[in-house]
C-alpha cells in the first residue's frame, strides 16, 4: 500500500471512529436542537464558538443550514437510542416524533438548493473546510470523554435535627446552641490564561505594522487589514475555546466579520482584490489587457463588441470563478486553465481536477470570419467558463 493510500485509509478510518462516537444532542442547556452543544460538550470546548461557526458557514453560501438539519436528523439525544432518521427506518427508537423527523428531512430539500444553487465553487471549498474540522476534531481530541455535569445525590436531612447537623450524626449535643460560623476567606479565583491579552496584542503589532508597510506595499488596503485582523482574532478565540479566557474577542470578531463581509459584497479596488468584478466593454479600444482578481468572481461580458477588429485579453484569479461571454459569430482562441485544483467549461470543453487545462479555436455558427479575440482564462483555484451565448 502506498503512502497515500494509508493516509486516505487513516482519513477514513477517524471519519469512521467520528460516526461510532458521535456527539450526542443534550436536553439542557441547548438553544434549538442541541447540536452545537452537543458537539461541544463531545470535544469539550465552549458551546459559543461552535455556535459562532454555524453562523459563519450559514453566511459562507447558507452551507450552515443544511448542516445543522443534518446534524438534528443524524445525532441521537441524550437517553435516545439512535438518531431521529435512524429511528425513522426502524433501527431504534428515538424521543422525536416520526413526523418531527419527516418534516426535518422535508426542510432539508430547500436548504439544499438555496445551498447549492447560490454558492457553486464556494459552497464546495466550504463543505471540503468543514470535512476537515471535523476530522482535526476527531484527530485530536476524540479521546476525550464528553463534558457533563455531575449532580451530587440529594440526602433528605433527619426530622428534628438542627442546621448544623441535618444527617443527625450527633443527636446528643442537639441541645447545645448554635455555633456561630466562622468568616471564611474568599476562595482565590483560578487564574485564567491571558489569551484575549496577547491576542488583542497582536491584533494592535497587525494594525501598526500594516500602517507602516502601506507606504511600501499597496496591497495593505483597509479590507486587507480587516482579514488580518479576523485572522488573529479567530485564531485567539480558537486557542482560548482550549485553554479558557478568550470569549470576550467575539465582540471584536463580530462587527469585524460584519464589516469585512459588506466590503467583500460590494467589492474594491486594488491590484488583488477580494470581491467581484464585472465589464461589458462596448468598443475593442475598451477592452483592457488584463482583467485580475485575487479571491472572488470576475464575469466579463464581450458580446456587445463590434463584428470586426481583433481583441486580446487575460482574465485571472487566485480563487474563485471566472465567466466570459463570447458574441455568436467571433473567432476565439481560448486558453483556460486551473494550475492547481478546479473546474472548466470552455466552449464545451470541460475538464475537473487538479492542474487542467484546456484550449483550441472556435469559430462560432458562421464559420471563420469577423471579430477576432484571443482569451488567456486561468485561475489557481476555482471555476473557468467560457460561453458563447
Amino acid at each position: 500500500m502506498s503512502g497515500t493510500e494509508k493516509a486516505m485509509q487513516g482519513v477514513a478510518d477517524t471519519l469512521r471512529e467520528f460516526w461510532a462516537h458521535r456527539p450526542v444532542r443534550p436536553r439542557a442547556g441547548r438553544k434549538i436542537g442541541g447540536v452545537a452543544t452537543g458537539i461541544a460538550m463531545r470535544y469539550q470546548i465552549d458551546p459559543v464558538i461552535v455556535r459562532i461557526a454555524f453562523v459563519a458557514l450559514a453566511l459562507s453560501g447558507g452551507v450552515g443550514l443544511p448542516m445543522y438539519l443534518a446534524g438534528w436528523l443524524l445525532l441521537p439525544e441524550e437517553g435516545d437510542e439512535v438518531s431521529p432518521l435512524e429511528a425513522l427506518i426502524n433501527k431504534g427508537t428515538s424521543s422525536m416524533s416520526q413526523a418531527q423527523t419527516v418534516l426535518l428531512s422535508f426542510l432539508m430539500f430547500p436548504a439544499l438548493a438555496f445551498t447549492f444553487g447560490s454558492g457553486g465553487f464556494q459552497v464546495i471549498v466550504t463543505l471540503a473546510a468543514t470535512i476537515a474540522c471535523i476530522y482535526l476534531l476527531q484527530k485530536n481530541r476524540g479521546h476525550l470523554a464528553p463534558a457533563a455535569v455531575a449532580e451530587p445525590a440529594h440526602v433528605p436531612p433527619v426530622a428534628g435535627a438542627p442546621a448544623w447537623d441535618p444527617l443527625g450524626a450527633a443527636p446528643f449535643a442537639w441541645d447545645l446552641p448554635e455555633p456561630a460560623a466562622a468568616p471564611q476567606p474568599p476562595a482565590p479565583r483560578p487564574r485564567k490564561p491571558r489569551v484575549a491579552l496577547a491576542t488583542a496584542g497582536v491584533a494592535a503589532l497587525v494594525i501598526a505594522g500594516s500602517a507602516i508597510a502601506w507606504t511600501w506595499a499597496p496591497w495593505f488596503t483597509v479590507p486587507h487589514v480587516i482579514g488580518l485582523l479576523i485572522a488573529v482574532l479567530a485564531a485567539g478565540l480558537l486557542i482560548g475555546s482550549f485553554t479558557g479566557g478568550a470569549r470576550g474577542l467575539i465582540w471584536l470578531l463580530v462587527p469585524l466579520s460584519v464589516a469585512g463581509f459588506g466590503m467583500t459584497a460590494v467589492g474594491f479596488e486594488g491590484p488583488h482584490n477580494l470581491g467581484s468584478l464585472s465589464d461589458t466593454p462596448k468598443s475593442v479600444a475598451d477592452v483592457k489587457d488584463r482583467y485580475r482578481i485575487g479571491v472572488g468572481s470576475v464575469m466579463l461580458d464581450l458580446r456587445q463588441l463590434p463584428d470586426s477588429g481583433a481583441v486580446k485579453t487575460a482574465v485571472e484569479a487566485d480563487l474563485g470563478e471566472l465567466i466570459v461571454h463570447v458574441p455568436k459569430n467571433a473567432d476565439v482562441t481560448f486558453n483556460c486553465e486551473a494550475t492547481s485544483i478546479g473546474e472548466l467549461n470552455c466552449f464545451g470543453k470541460t475538464a475537473e481536477g487538479s492542474v487542467e487545462q484546456v484550449s483550441g479555436t472556435d469559430f462560432g455558427d458562421n464559420g471563420e470570419g469577423g471579430l477576432k479575440i484571443d482569451l488567456d482564462v486561468r485561475t489557481n483555484v476555482g471555476e473557468v467558463k467560457v460561453l458563447r451565448d
